[in-house]
């Protein structure tokens, strides 16, 4: 039995604006879009970040785990649809995601104990290592994660192409670092940011004063698909929003869990005829975005028929 018993605390990267140069000791992982987790492989235990068993929902990561000894591993939930990463896929029960066309896979990235042994104070080159090693005998669902010393190889992570995959940019990890549980600068997150235009559907707060905005982007199929809720808007933009939005007739709503943003949030539903730029995630064309787009400036030059239709 693995000397570690859930739960277990994990690492928690800081935010940063550009990848560390390699000569200071770091190597370079693609940061994926998905849910956080730590496998307890041979007990068929999958803990959530928030220190919840995952196990029911994710069966076929529970089961699949058994086959890579008793260890536990720290990576990432991440479901596969559409041959892209789609964040939203994961809330798919188990038993409807073969008919969505929805694959979930476990990519780990750090080993963390193996049989009796605690690795959490090893380097990470050395926990990387073993991991290799326990996950050459991993199957699908199981992957095991790119990880690179060359940063002109992980600069390739931070494509638009690569974005319209699912890899929302980097994690940096420093070689010679333990593996020291909560928030550390020893791991450091890299988001590939882009300039969108979407249409607003709707406003959080009074009309007469927008507070934040719900957006939406055009799909292949011609519909309008949420991508979140935006950050408060500033003051400036809050009047100029005011004089383009027209209340549809229809009561104040909630955003529905699967819109992310502020879960619960009430706004009132918009004629959809109004486009803003935003800056947000790269994976924003894939509608998996979690973190809230902030407002730039309106587009009063553009409708929504001019915005070019996004991959769903």
């Amino acid at each position: 039995m693995a000397v570690l018993r859930p739960p277990v605390g994990l690492v928690l990267a800081r935010e940063a604006r550009e990848l560390p140069a390699p000569g200071s000791g770091w190597v370079y992982e693609p940061k994926f879009d998905g849910w956080r987790a730590a496998l307890f492989a041979a007990d068929g235990i999958v803990q959530s970040r928030r220190n919840n068993d995952l196990a029911r929902r994710f069966p076929e990561i529970a089961a699949a785990a058994r086959v890579v000894g008793d260890v536990v591993v720290d990576g990432e939930l991440v479901a596969l649809r559409d041959g892209r990463l789609d964040f939203g896929s994961l809330a798919v029960m188990p038993r409807a995601r073969v008919e969505a066309g929805v694959i979930v896979y476990f990519i780990g990235f750090d080993l963390l104990a193996q049989g009796g042994e605690d690795l959490r104070a090893a380097p990470h080159v050395v926990r990387r290592q073993r991991l290799v090693h326990v996950f050459s005998s991993a199957v699908p669902p199981l992957q095991l994660a790119p990880s690179t010393g060359d940063l002109a190889l992980a600069a390739q992570w931070m494509r638009p192409e690569v974005a319209d995959l699912g890899i929302e940019g980097v994690v940096a990890k420093r070689c010679r670092s333990p593996y020291q549980a909560g928030r550390t600068g020893d791991w450091v997150k890299i988001r590939q940011k882009v300039m969108v235009d979407a249409v607003v559907v709707g406003v959080a707060g009074p009309v007469a004063r927008p507070e934040a905005l719900v957006l939406a982007r055009p799909c292949t199929d011609g519909a309008l698909h949420p991508i979140g809720l935006s950050l408060p808007l500033p003051p400036q933009l809050r009047d100029q929003t005011a004089a383009w939005v027209r209340p549809t007739g229809e009561p104040r709503r909630r955003l529905p869990t699967t819109v992310l943003g502020h879960r619960g949030t009430e706004y009132q539903p918009v004629e959809p005829t109004l486009v803003v730029e935003a800056e947000a995630e790269a994976t924003v064309v894939t509608f998996s975005s979690r973190l809230r787009p902030r407002i730039h400036r309106l587009r009063a030059d553009l409708v929504p028929s001019d915005l070019p239709p996004a991959p769903r």
